[in-house]
């Protein structure tokens, strides 16, 4: 992509307004503030500079410009974010043309096939003879012309090689469909349509663009499955797509919730009765990616999974997923309803009126062991150690945490000491996992990286006072190394491309804040730098020990005295630069 294309959708969006849309920001001085999307924070550390166009987050290291922030709250690769934005500044993105037009990209060609299959089994319902005890049956279970076509539902005709033979018109290869999803092999490789003779739901991804399909039977002959849904794909994996999200995400960052049901007529009917931030988990158990997705759009979920023992079952293992990663969760308790759909065809008013009343997720629970068992019985006791008390140790919130102990000590008679302890046994919620410890330490070491360069940058004379003791090993981050590379091989911060990169931008930007920070005060921020240079080298060279005694420790294994010499001196020399560096501290 074009430089000047960048710079043209740079230049008509401010960052801090395109930033504003996904999050509250704050004026602070000449730049913005805001609670950081990317880390757990209570006090804001995420500073935006409309001015040089970057954001920068001084508790987790994370940074850059309008692309970068993006990519990331988004979950999205370059060009997606690139499209996103573009479309906002109104600037058109050049065609891209392959040389070799037998050459096309395969998961454009995918999409492509998906596209074509959603707007023929569409045109078969709403145009053939064909389609019309489809179209009846839908129109029967409550859904308006203008939602068929929003959601482009479809008839697949009951013929294995109607959809075949209408893309192979089309020049489509058929190893193409199967790759699609829209076709299967049997075991003697022939071909057939996988859907046939059932009303067709289009699944869509973030950006709306067909990926796989949902198929319902029409006629229920006892032997075929109800559903049958598209095969993982290149562009379909069901781990990360939440049906109905396309539709929903604008709804959901303004309500600031998100109401997660099962099927698609479940999630298709409230929003036909304006019901617009509902999304569906579509057959399949929520996962850690769709808790990703919506945890970027909101922290407040509300499940309305179906009120059989298999939608119960659901509710509960996504729950506890999602307390786990801080969600505020509530229950809808549908009553004389087996689901969303049913209950709107009784009336829109019914489902909003289970909504508002939704229940918090553990009192939910609590609710169900005072109804479900004699007061004080050992089967209450137990169900309350195993399906309730657990989820305690989920909540990260001491005060809410404390709510809960009390209460269900006050309403069972268990003693607060007896709940905390199970609490601790559990031992769930509350260390730190050890992944999550790792990110820390590269956080923190990202931070320090940025920050020396910096230095560099902003106060050229830092360079002269430590370039003898500046080693590339020390850089961890590819993009900073090679930065710092180039200032050390010119032998001065003076190099070309070096301050227009956004990583170095975003690395000046820091040492500003920290300028303001001090009042301005240079001889100050020059110590702090010297500081930040000392932090680095002794995590650098904290690792080289850690590796120069796994060494030490297998050439004693084999007795190589030499070695062993060899790397002991090796450790006691940086091991002097260690204690250097922690004296200046």
């Amino acid at each position: 992509m074009a430089d000047q294309v960048l710079q043209d959708i740079k230049d008509r969006l401010n960052i801090a307004d395109v930033i504003a849309g996904y999050i509250p920001i704050k004026k602070a001085g000449t730049s913005f503030k805001a609670l950081c999307p990317f880390h757990h924070e209570k006090t804001p550390s995420m500073q935006i500079s409309p001015q040089k166009q970057i954001w920068h987050c001084f508790g987790c290291g994370e940074g850059g410009d309008i692309f970068g922030f993006v990519m990331k709250y988004e979950n999205l690769e370059f060009k997606d974010a690139l499209k996103i934005l573009a479309d906002k500044a109104g600037v058109k993105l050049p065609q891209y043309k392959p040389q070799d037009k037998g050459a096309v990209d395969e998961k454009d060609l995918l999409l492509r096939i998906n596209d074509f299959a959603a707007r023929y089994y569409h045109e078969v319902l709403i145009s053939s003879a064909a389609g019309k005890p489809a179209l009846e049956y839908l129109k029967k279970r409550g859904m308006t012309d203008g939602t068929i076509k929003q959601w482009q539902i479809g008839y697949a005709p009951d013929n294995f090689h109607a959809l075949e033979q209408a893309l192979v018109k089309k020049g489509v290869g058929l190893n193409d469909l199967v790759k699609a999803g829209v076709s299967s092999k049997n075991e003697r490789g022939q071909m057939y349509d996988r859907f046939r003779g059932r009303v067709t739901f289009p699944i869509y991804n973030y950006f709306g663009e067909a990926v796989g399909f949902s198929a319902r039977i029409l006629v229920d002959d006892g032997k075929s499955a109800k559903y049958v849904n598209s095969p993982e794909t290149v562009i379909y994996n069901k781990s990360k797509i939440l049906f109905g999200l396309n539709f929903a995400k604008e709804a959901i960052r303004k309500l600031d919730e998100a109401v997660l049901v099962e099927g698609q007529m479940d999630c298709i009917s409230p929003h036909q009765s304006g019901f617009k931030n509902v999304v569906a988990t579509s057959g399949t158990a929520l996962t850690q990616q769709h808790l990703d997705q919506l945890g970027r759009l909101t922290k407040n979920l509300k499940f309305c999974f179906d009120s059989d023992t298999a939608g119960k079952a659901a509710s509960r293992r996504a729950g506890e997923m999602a307390l786990k990663q801080g969600f505020r969760i509530k229950i809808i308790v549908l009553k004389n309803a087996k689901d969303p759909d049913e209950l709107l065809r009784s009336g829109p008013g019914l489902w909003e009126k289970a909504v508002k009343e939704a229940v918090w997720f553990l009192d939910y629970y609590i609710d169900l062991a005072e109804s479900s068992f004699p007061t004080g019985s050992v089967e209450q006791k137990h169900y309350l150690s195993t399906d309730v008390v657990p989820f305690l140790g989920y909540i990260s919130d001491p005060l809410e945490q404390d709510h809960y102990v009390r209460k269900i000590s006050s309403k069972f008679l268990i003693s607060e000491k007896v709940i905390r302890e199970q609490i601790k046994k559990e031992k769930i919620g509350i260390a730190v996992k050890p992944e999550e410890s790792g990110k820390t330490a590269v956080a923190t070491g990202l931070l320090l990286e940025k920050e020396v360069l910096g230095g560099l940058l902003f106060e050229p004379g830092l360079f002269g006072k430590i370039k003898s003791e500046i080693n590339l090993e020390d850089f961890e981050n590819g993009e900073i190394r090679s930065l710092v590379e180039a200032i050390v091989r010119a032998g001065n911060v003076a190099v070309p491309g070096v301050k227009q990169a956004v990583v170095a931008k975003e690395a000046v930007f820091m040492v500003e804040s920290q300028l303001d920070g001090l009042g301005g005060n240079t001889e100050a921020l020059e110590r702090e730098l010297f500081k930040t240079f000392a932090l680095l080298k002794i995590s650098s060279i904290k690792k080289q020990q850690q590796s120069l005694q796994n060494d030490i420790k297998n050439a004693e294994n084999l007795k190589d005295k030499e070695k062993i010499d060899f790397f002991n001196q090796k450790f006691a020399k940086i091991s002097e630069q260690r204690i250097k560096f922690e004296e200046f501290l």
